[in-house]
């Protein structure tokens, strides 16, 4: 599904394969804001899916609705600020809760290969954003035809992802973050030479002006955050070891 998401933002797309309801789970847990038609979530017995916190009927439009929807959601992401996440929702302390969420390199599915990197979400574990370590790097990456692509990563990364080996240390993060989700000056400066500040482009001659708070705009850390949340789900279901 991680890999789909980024397929299915491509121009030309036109479908998505995977658990939406896995998706949906996530996004209503991490943004408050988003939970259509529910205040608040529901209460789950032990040993039920965590997605029925939300079950519930949603009332909306039809297909003629998506266009409209699709901007209104748009903007609202747009607009996001640090206080529009809910940064914690599984608790003040998850790394020690699940010391594997801390694991850093590859993660391996059948012939999916992705980089995982907890430095770069650390307000996901309680602590205060910095800038986050080096990228991790595949070995050699083609194109071999318009549309497809192939990475390939090194072997000392494979094995890391065998032994779940390289974790990293909170303790060298000693700054907890407030209830703002607060980061390090520097990161905003290293964040900024890095991302699109607004997933809307402005219209013809329209000056489009970002306040500086939009610079930590949610779209920046989905991918980290979503990779997390499903690594976790198949690991506690016995799909990865």
């Amino acid at each position: 599904m991680y890999r789909q998401l980024g397929r299915s933002s491509r121009a030309g797309s036109k479908g998505f394969s995977g658990c939406l309801t896995l998706l949906q789970a996530w996004i209503y847990e991490y943004f408050p804001s988003l939970r259509i038609n529910r205040a608040a979530p529901q209460t789950v017995a032990q040993g039920d899916p965590l997605a029925r916190r939300w079950e519930g009927p949603v009332h909306g439009g039809g297909p003629s609705e998506v266009p409209r929807r699709l901007d209104h959601y748009r903007r609202l992401l747009d607009g996001f600020t640090a206080d529009h996440v809910d940064w914690l929702p599984f608790g003040a302390h998850p790394g020690r809760a699940v010391p594997r969420s801390l694991y850093r390199g590859v993660i391996r599915i059948y012939d999916v290969t992705e980089a995982y990197d907890p430095s770069r979400t650390l307000r996901q574990f309680g602590y205060r954003q910095v800038i986050p370590d080096p990228p991790i790097r595949p070995s050699r990456v083609s194109r071999p035809a318009v549309g497809t692509y192939r990475v390939v990563f090194g072997a000392d990364l494979d094995q890391l992802w065998r032994s779940r080996g390289q974790l990293i240390n909170l303790d060298a993060y000693s700054t907890p973050f407030d209830d703002t989700g607060s980061v390090d000056p520097e990161y905003l400066k290293w964040y900024t030479l890095r991302t699109h500040p607004c997933i809307v482009p402005p219209r013809d001659g329209e000056q489009q002006e970002v306040a500086l708070l939009t610079y930590e705009m949610v779209s920046f850390y989905v991918f980290p955050l979503l990779v997390n949340f499903i690594y976790n789900i198949l690991y506690y279901c016995g799909m990865i070891y």
